[in-house]
């Protein structure tokens, strides 16, 4: 008796088995890249180089990512995408006091970079403009997540009014870019909770006006 083997119910499995072994693949690429290239340097690391530390054929880093640029921009992403940071934006975005937002605001800074400050530092100083342009897109894609804080800081009453809302904005952008935590952390030695810390403090003092109960402080002493 000949069995009969119903195709259509292995597609899908077979599909999603497909696509999962494709997804280890190119992280393992990923990896591979990223251990190589944060010891090298841009233009000396090959594609050929990156197949071997994978121990995936070279065809495959190929036809997954077409050249370096694309790897490395792939790198750049997958540094962003942080565990925890989802939720410490969905705290921020419910925190009642523009401070704890803002702090919040610092500890997903810090947890990035923590992450994937090494990897800024590399692009820097391949002076790659593409990829540095690629890096800038991607954070600013990131940075969009946390759009509602000038909202939160004006209706709270406490934006200091020489500030617009767009300023605001760029503030935040400009102090949580991985160049404060490459020049605290890996040039002078600090740790990421004082620069989490830092940062918390300094965004409260360039955003925010003292609240009442600190102006009533400082007129009694």
């Amino acid at each position: 008796m000949v069995k009969v083997v119903n195709r259509e119910n292995k597609r899908p499995y077979n599909t999603a088995l497909r696509r999962e072994l494709a997804q280890v693949t190119r992280q393992r690429i990923v990896d591979a890249a990223r251990r190589l290239l944060l010891n090298g340097t841009y233009s000396s690391v090959t594609m050929d180089d990156i197949a071997s530390q994978a121990g995936v054929a070279y065809q495959t880093v190929y036809s997954v990512f077409s050249t370096k640029l694309r790897l490395a921009e792939a790198m750049i992403g997958s540094g962003l995408h942080v565990e925890g940071v989802d939720e410490l934006i969905r705290q921020a975005r419910q925190a009642p006091d523009p401070e704890v937002a803002l702090r919040t605001g610092a500890r997903i800074a810090r947890r990035i970079n923590e992450t994937c400050a090494d990897l800024v530092r590399f692009m820097r100083e391949s002076g790659d403009p593409d990829l540095l342009k690629s890096h800038h897109e991607q954070q600013a894609r990131r940075l969009v997540e946390l759009g509602y804080v000038p909202e939160k800081l004006d209706s709270s009453g406490r934006l200091r009014p020489s500030l617009s809302a767009a300023e605001v904005h760029d503030v935040i952008w400009a102090m949580a870019d991985a160049h404060w935590y490459i020049q605290l952390v890996f040039e002078r030695g600090w740790t990421p909770s004082r620069y989490e810390q830092w940062l918390g403090d300094a965004l409260i003092n360039m955003l925010l006006e003292p609240n009442i109960a600190d102006r009533s402080t400082r007129r009694a002493g």
